[in-house]
C-alpha cells in the first residue's frame, strides 16, 4: 500500500520547516523519498587558460666602454683625423649637468681620456660618459636635450 496524498503533503511541510534537504521513509513496505530542490549557486567557469610566453633569449651583446669610439681616416695618407664619440646606451642627451650649467665640453675645447663629455639620462638615472680618448673637440653633433641611440654619434673629437 502507497502513501496517500495527504501524507505525502504532511512530509513536505514538515520538511519545509527545517534544513533537510533529503528524506526517505520506509514503513510497512512502503518507501517515499522526498528530495528538495536546492537553489544552487551558479556554477562558476574555470578561469582562462593563458599560455605563458615561453622563455626569450637574447644573443650576447657586448657593451662597449662607457664612450665608444669610431676612428675616421684620411683616406691620402690612412692617418685617422677624427675619432667619433658615440653613445654606449639609449637615452637623452644632455650637454649640461643641468640647465644653468655650463656644458661639459664646447666646441673647439681639449679633452683629456677618461674627461666627462656629456650625461645620458636612461631611465631616470643620469649616466656620465667619458670621452676614450684625447683631443680636440671638432664637432658636436647632437643637440642638448635630444634622443640618442646605442651606436649614435654625440662629439667628433681629432686625437692629439
Amino acid at each position: 500500500m502507497a502513501f496517500d496524498l495527504r501524507e505525502i503533503r504532511q512530509f513536505i511541510r514538515f520538511l519545509s520547516d527545517t534544513d533537510v534537504a533529503e528524506v526517505e521513509i520506509k514503513e510497512e513496505g512502503r518507501s517515499l523519498r522526498i528530495t528538495r530542490a536546492t537553489a544552487q549557486a551558479a556554477p562558476v567557469p574555470p578561469p582562462p587558460i593563458i599560455p605563458r610566453p615561453s622563455p626569450v633569449s637574447f644573443p650576447a651583446v657586448a657593451l662597449p666602454s662607457p664612450a665608444s669610439f669610431m676612428p675616421t681616416t684620411n683616406a691620402e695618407d690612412g692617418r685617422e683625423t677624427t675619432v667619433a664619440i658615440t653613445a654606449p646606451m639609449v637615452g637623452t642627451f644632455y650637454k649640461a649637468a643641468s640647465p644653468e650649467s655650463a656644458p661639459f665640453v664646447k666646441l673647439g675645447d681639449v679633452v683629456k681620456k677618461g674627461q666627462v663629455v656629456c650625461i645620458i639620462e636612461a631611465m631616470k638615472l643620469m649616466n656620465e660618459i667619458e670621452s676614450e680618448v684625447s683631443g680636440r673637440v671638432v664637432s658636436i653633433v647632437k643637440e642638448n636635450a635630444t634622443p640618442v641611440e646605442y651606436g649614435e654619434e654625440m662629439f667628433l673629437v681629432e686625437p692629439s
